[in-house]
């Protein structure tokens, strides 16, 4: 499981959000080609590496043709009050955008236009607002559905969310901070959201809120897991401090970590069930592993009455099992769960980008006391496996050879 985690300390916007993806290293090239399945023309992007406060980050800006009038309104036909709901709407179904990247930027829009229908009073379909319907925001809501979906993001997690505070000049005149259509989108929430008071403007815009109430699935939490990468996405206001909003990018996957011990504690669940398909219990295994569990197995057994079934096992730390213990529960056919406290010895582990002359691979590295192993990356070896026409235990064969070789060479 991919967890995307912001540190939304000077609030956020769809430029900061996007700025931040890049950072993390999404592709322009295939965030691009995926935007141009949007029937809207008239701008081009720019994604250019800068550096604040002494920090290396990423601005993102859409920028639009000579014709067009940035922020007042005006679309590129000439009209007056950007695009209505429901002509965003159909643009989006009309796309041959994934149904999965059509259903979340659709979603994006939806609440920024309840929000403005209510403010303003109008209907749903018949909201036409001037920010949200320039073509830099249908980039940028658009744009983040389609980021979240190319970096494989499984969840989203805001912290420190903040917004500021004093007035603002908006399309409408001036205005409190937040911003009506942000304040609206928080009737009904518990989203937690701290006030700036050093930061005399709005810090939180109606796409960004957008983004938080839409993608967000928990708020000021940690996530376990492997930290990949972290960048920073830069906003466009001037601030009392640094205006960013920091990404990071977490892999709940153990296998992938370096552990540095010989034994440890944890937590071993089980279960028994007879009333579980095949594919359910692949899918509880998966599951179980997205979470964090160690290890996650089944193994088939003979329950009374000489009824065949599984019984679920999993490796967890003892701090998870509160939370594993309710995700058996809730998903499976079990109404009761084992559990016991094991030791286990376990060998360091580190794993390393290695170059071959058959490509990258990553290695990993093991150790305990005297004894030492050496095992490929299996999802690595398959592709280079497929890409150099070999099988895979061909392949193993030779690029372990030509480890032995490099570690010999020094």
């Amino acid at each position: 499981m991919k967890t995307l985690v912001l540190d939304a300390f000077s609030g956020i916007s769809g430029d900061m959000f996007l700025g931040a993806l890049f950072d993390l290293g999404l592709s322009q090239t295939d965030f691009e080609t995926e935007l141009k399945k949007l029937p809207v023309t008239g701008y081009h992007l720019t994604v250019t590496p800068s550096s604040r406060s002494s920090i290396q980050g990423t601005d993102f800006d859409v920028i639009l043709d000579d014709h067009q009038v940035k922020d007042n309104g005006i679309t590129e036909h000439g009209h007056h009050h950007g695009r209505s709901f429901a002509t965003i709407k159909q643009l989006i179904a009309q796309s041959t955008l994934t149904p999965a990247v059509k259903r979340r930027a659709t979603a994006l829009f939806e609440q920024v236009a309840i929000a403005e229908g209510h403010v303003h009073h109008k209907s749903l379909e018949d909201v036409h607002f001037h920010e949200v319907g320039a073509i830099d925001s249908i980039v940028d809501m658009v744009g983040a559905a389609i980021a979240l979906e190319l970096m494989g993001i499984d969840r989203v997690i805001v912290n420190n969310l903040a917004d500021g505070s004093g007035t603002i000049k908006i399309a409408h005149g001036t205005v409190p901070v937040p911003v009506p259509a942000v304040m609206q989108m928080r009737i009904g929430t518990a989203i937690p959201i701290h006030q700036r008071f050093d930061a005399h403007t709005e810090l939180i815009t109606p796409t960004g809120m957008a983004i938080v109430k839409c993608c967000a699935t928990a708020f000021d939490t940690t996530s376990d897991g492997v930290i990949e990468r972290t960048g920073y996405g830069f906003g466009k206001r001037e601030t009392s401090s640094l205006n960013a909003l920091r990404a990071t990018l977490v892999n709940s996957q153990l296998s992938q970590q370096t552990v540095n011990q010989e034994q440890d504690h944890v937590t071993l669940l089980a279960t028994n069930l007879d009333d579980i398909t095949g594919q359910q219990l692949a899918d509880t295994i998966a599951g179980l592993l997205d979470r964090g569990a160690k290890d996650a197995w089944s193994e088939p057994i003979v329950m009374k009455k000489g009824r065949p079934a599984y019984k679920l096992c999993c490796l967890i730390t003892p701090q998870q099992q509160a939370a594993i213990v309710t995700y058996l529960l809730t998903t499976t056919p079990a109404i009761g769960i084992r559990y016991h406290h094991v030791h286990r010895a376990i060998m360091n582990r580190q794993i390393k980008l290695v170059t071959t002359s058959y490509g990258p691979i990553h290695v990993k590295y093991l150790r305990y006391h005297n004894t030492t192993k050496r095992t490929l990356e299996h999802d690595d070896l398959r592709q280079l496996a497929t890409t150099h026409q070999l099988t895979m235990a061909d392949l193993q064969a030779k690029i372990l050879n030509e480890l032995t070789t490099m570690e010999q060479k020094g």
